[in-house]
């Protein structure tokens, strides 16, 4: 499973189409328009190069030795396009010398330059050229014998993905496109190249009906000359006599005769449309909704590929799918999000499943290393956009988290708590990390008063991470997806006190201290700032601290907020307790306005887009 996410803009469909055309595309697909617009101008091309891992050995036996030998359990193919010419480059191992005689274009030539080989190379001990093939097998074989002195090198074919239907992969390895802007409609249509047109080209054999439907045309076409000698014959060879006669009152020696042509009655298939069946009605699929549409073309496509795939178990399809949120109702787009997973995880189904989203209900946080994050920016106002890709990797996350989280609770891609809420902070600008709910609520309640920054106008998102223990686990993620983000926790000083003001154990209320401070430290360390037990306010550009709490906070520099949320709670527009709904709601309506290290936070969180 694979999923790209960014803005509108950034690339993410580029990536899936550019993988289309190194697949299915045509040589004549691409045009100079297609070419980065930041390209030198004398080398104006497009490359897209594919790598294919974990081959079986059935994959080495369909490519070749020469491109998957024995031992290599990877292959390297490369498409690239310059000022019209399409070519396919592929990477083997191979003695270089061997290559000036393989890219030969003609027997001569390859005769020349091979017999320059053998007098330049006696240590080689090749034959002398006789033919074509034997000195292949005379290369290879020394090629075969002599792995060491072997390099890789990208030789041309077009065997492999063949521009001339020899398709070596076909079969074996498909790729399927279900473009933002397919159409159910017109794929449901029987035709050459329409989806349905090809699933029963791949999956109906009409050959006994095709013989069927020619008997029976031949059988009309004799009954329909029968029927007309007997009942046109007659009639017809009276009204040329009776023609004859009056051209003989005007010439003579020449006669009229009447023929009746037959058309040739050809059989014409059968078509074939799509219906939908719904209880006891049955209707076309352009009476359907766009989303049921959109899920119909993706089941087909998926029944195409694997229709026209190998059936054995070491055949792949990758599907990919532009915008699969597309038309979806929101709990159909969860369904579907589950069955893709459920596809690319089923190890007997052979299924690749990579698409580009907005949703978040297509990111599941728990396999964080699965999602691309793709950004385009400027570095120079004047300059061309750039497209980077990112990726939070396993070993990244861990090596960031080494000696902070246990590396057990990431790659045993349990479902954590800290990440209930990441899927949405991964569209985002910018990010605010914070331990609960009610600090999120308050964030976003002061974001949305006027005169403050707007959290959603610049792509700001607050997230919880439910405890300050958690924090970690999701910046780190967010910090190699390379999201800026704020990060602001309660320093929890005093809690030790308020334990024993309240007669509770004074062990556990000196250990609850010792614990706080601790967890500082911790945090402060991975941060890699100066260590206190007991830190307030800016630490750094994107790391504050509440002192003591939220409420301690709240109650120093915002006094007005409490007595909006008491008064939302009479009025029974707000709920007692630590409720973020309602402290959200304060937050906004209060008259008024916050000060001190809350604007403090706003403000950093807006610096963080502003960079």
């Amino acid at each position: 499973m694979t999923t790209f996410i960014g803005p509108n803009g950034a690339g993410k469909s580029s990536v899936l189409r550019a993988l289309e055309w190194f697949f299915n595309g045509d040589t004549t697909a691409l045009t100079d328009h297609d070419v980065y617009s930041g390209a030198d101008p004398a080398a104006r091309q497009i490359t897209v190069e594919v790598t294919f891992t974990e081959l079986t050995e059935r994959d080495r036996t369909q490519l070749g030795e020469r491109y998957a030998p024995v031992g290599f359990s990877s292959f390297r193919a490369k498409r690239t396009w310059e000022a019209g010419v399409d070519r396919m480059t592929v990477a083997t191992q191979t003695y270089a010398p061997f290559e000036e005689v393989r890219r030969g274009t003609t027997v001569a030539e390859k005769k020349s330059t091979y017999s320059e080989l053998v007098a330049s190379y006696p240590m080689l001990n090749l034959p002398k050229w006789t033919k074509v093939d034997e000195a292949e097998q005379a290369m290879k074989a020394w090629e075969k014998e002599h792995p060491d002195q072997l390099e890789e090198v990208m030789v041309s074919t077009a065997q492999i993905f063949g521009f001339n239907g020899q398709n070596k992969l076909s079969g074996i390895f498909d790729y399927v496109l279900v473009a933002a802007d397919m159409r159910a409609v017109e794929e449901s249509v029987e035709g050459k190249k329409t989806i349905i047109g090809r699933i029963l080209d791949r999956t109906v054999s009409r050959d006994v009906a095709r013989a069927e439907f020619e008997a029976l045309a031949a059988e009309v076409s004799q009954r329909q000359a029968e029927i007309t000698r007997r009942l046109l014959g007659g009639q017809l060879e009276e009204l040329g006599q009776a023609l004859t006669a009056e051209v003989a009152v005007f010439t003579s020696g020449r006669g009229v005769r009447l023929n009746v042509t037959s058309p040739d009655v050809r059989p014409i298939p059968a078509s074939v449309n799509v219906l939908i069946t719904d209880a006891l009605v049955e209707t076309s699929v352009d009476r359907q909704g766009h989303g049921f549409q959109r899920a119909l073309l993706i089941s087909s496509l998926k029944l195409l590929a694997t229709r026209g795939t190998d059936t054995s178990d070491s055949s792949v399809i990758l599907l990919a799918v532009e915008e699969p949120e597309l038309f979806q109702h929101p709990t159909q787009a969860r369904v579907f999000a589950r069955v893709l997973r459920e596809l690319s995880e089923a190890p007997d189904r052979g299924m690749q499943i990579a698409y580009a989203t907005h949703s978040p209900y297509f990111v599941d946080p728990r396999y964080f290393d699965q999602v691309r994050r793709v950004t385009r920016s400027r570095h120079d106002v004047n300059g061309h956009a750039e497209v980077e890709v990112f990726q939070a990797s396993l070993e990244a996350v861990c090596a960031r988290l080494d000696g902070f989280v246990p590396d057990n609770s990431i790659r045993s891609r349990w479902d954590q708590v800290c990440t209930r809420t990441l899927a949405e902070a991964l569209f985002a600008e910018a990010v605010v990390l914070v331990e609960g709910d009610c600090d999120k609520g308050i964030l976003d309640g002061m974001a949305s008063r006027g005169g403050q920054i707007s959290f959603e106008t610049h792509g700001i998102t607050v997230a919880q991470a439910a405890g300050k223990q958690n924090l970690l686990t999701p910046h780190a993620i967010l910090a190699e997806l390379r999201i800026p983000t704020l990060t602001v926790f309660d320093s929890d000083k005093g809690s030790g006190d308020r334990k024993r003001a309240s007669g509770k154990d004074p062990l556990a209320a000196r250990r609850e201290d010792e614990n706080n401070a601790s967890m500082n430290r911790l945090l402060l360390r991975y941060f890699s700032v100066p260590e206190s037990d007991y830190p307030a306010g800016k630490i750094s550009p994107t790391l504050y601290a509440w002192d003591g709490d939220l409420e301690r906070v709240l109650a120093r520099d915002w006094p007005g907020w409490e007595d909006t949320h008491k008064q939302l709670i009479d009025e029974g527009r707000g709920v007692n307790g630590k409720d973020p709904a309602t402290y959200g709601l304060a937050a906004k309506e209060c008259p008024e306005g916050p000060t001190g290290v809350l604007l403090d936070v706003v403000a950093a969180a807006g610096n963080l887009v502003a960079r």
